[in-house]
């Protein structure tokens, strides 16, 4: 068979295939290694299921005193797909193994951008980026000299992962609050923002410094990190929406919308299939109402897009919208108490039937998470430190810089002459 018919067969098959074909020959192994294939099957991919398609799912325990309520106990990730998600069967996921699975032992879920993934180990001191469906990944460098005392020192930290398409590069944020009753004398925020493509972090300068980040991890939608925080002004708190802009490195307050009930910050979440805000509004006892972000610039910012009905669902507590179906009717919930002793289930809902379909899947934990997102062939690639980026129609293929694959004539004569 031709090569160019082997392309196009190829190009139209999950990861997981193209990685069990990589076996089958030497010619097979460079053509799906290639930045051209690489890019041909994520526009592929994007095209016949542009919602993204790969759901992570991590065990957690619930902690009130923790931003928004999520914290990994066992380190233990399965990996699904949507569409298995879609049938009436049991469905199996496929568990992380070794050697990621040491990688992300004890490690907390950071957020999901693209095609990549990170973690978050030792006290949200380490951090790690991830392709899930490579099982590759990457060590980030831990910050050194002022910044990093600045987080050693800090009681309060907050952090997000997210996609920068303007410049190209995967960023990592991490926030530092000091408060008054903190024995530093330092009053304020500290921000520093981490890029894959130089390898090191950087102090983000003229932050506010009345707002306090309430939830713990920002949540990515459209090229921004959103934290959950209070605004103070004239002595008195008022519940905001801060946002971080990847791309221009600048952050923005948007006004929350008005509500009948107070919304908890276990509330709050993204809807990465339609780029939207969520707030999930919870009724005293009927259930709740689904509040978005309108994003087309009409006047009203926020709009109601749907309720939740508490005899559909049964008893639950919160809340967490995973994904839309390919027609936009139903919705996929991720659902529990906070009751240790309670489970979490993934359920479809069609709110204009009120229909409710469990999703049946084994060697799942009692308790889970779940969050989405895109398989891909990126390659997450590092040599000292040093990476070069290629944007492809929205791929990001990260290479081994050239010079550091060949060392200079200085740097040889150097050698010879330790060698004499």
């Amino acid at each position: 068979m031709a090569l160019p018919l082997i392309d196009e067969i190829l190009c139209r098959l999950p990861v997981k295939h193209l990685l069990c074909c990589r076996c089958v020959s030497k010619d097979w192994c460079s053509l799906i290694d290639s930045a051209a294939f690489i890019k041909k099957h994520h526009a592929n991919a994007i095209e016949c299921n542009p919602e993204g398609d790969g759901v992570i799912i991590n065990d957690i325990e619930w902690n009130p005193t923790d931003g928004d309520g999520e914290v990994v106990t066992r380190g233990q990730y399965c990996l699904t797909d949507l569409e298995s998600l879609y049938g009436d069967e049991d469905e199996d996921v496929v568990e992380i193994d070794e050697p990621l699975k040491a990688v992300l032992w004890n490690a907390g879920f950071v957020g999901a951008a693209n095609c990549l993934a990170c973690f978050c180990k030792n006290g949200v001191k380490e951090f790690v980026v991830v392709n899930p469906a490579t099982r590759k990944f990457r060590k980030v460098p831990s910050m050194v000299g002022e910044i990093g005392e600045w987080f050693e020192a800090a009681l309060v930290t907050r952090f997000g992962f997210g996609y920068d398409h303007v410049n190209d590069d995967y960023k990592i944020v991490r926030v530092a609050q000091f408060t008054q009753d903190n024995p530093n004398s330092f009053h304020g925020i500290v921000v520093a923002v981490y890029s894959l493509r130089s390898d090191n972090w950087t102090e983000i300068q003229n932050v506010p410094s009345n707002v306090c980040l309430v939830t713990q991890l920002g949540l990515f939608t459209s090229g921004a990190l959103y934290w959950l925080g209070n605004k103070v002004s004239h002595g008195l708190y008022h519940r905001i929406i801060v946002s971080f802009d990847l791309g221009i490195g600048q952050y923005m307050e948007i006004p929350f919308p008005v509500l009948p009930f107070l919304v908890p910050n276990e509330c709050f979440s993204v809807v990465p299939t339609r780029g939207s805000l969520c707030i999930f509004n919870k009724h005293a006892e009927s259930g709740m109402d689904v509040w978005l972000k309108n994003n087309s610039g009409e006047e009203s910012p926020w709009y109601k897009a749907f309720s939740v009905e508490q005899c559909a669902l049964g008893s639950f507590e919160y809340i967490k919208l995973v994904a839309f179906s390919k027609d936009g009717k139903e919705v996929l919930l991720n659902v529990g108490n906070t009751d240790c002793r309670s489970t979490t289930k993934l359920v479809w809902y069609e709110p204009e039937r009120k229909v409710v379909k469990n999703v049946r899947i084994r060697g799942i934990p009692s308790r889970f998470g779940s969050k989405l997102y895109r398989e891909s062939l990126l390659q997450l690639t590092k040599n000292e430190g040093l990476v070069q980026l290629t944007e492809n129609e929205g791929l990001l293929q990260l290479t081994v810089n050239e010079q550091l694959q060949k060392p200079s004539e200085d740097k040889k004569e150097e050698k010879q002459q330790k060698k004499r």
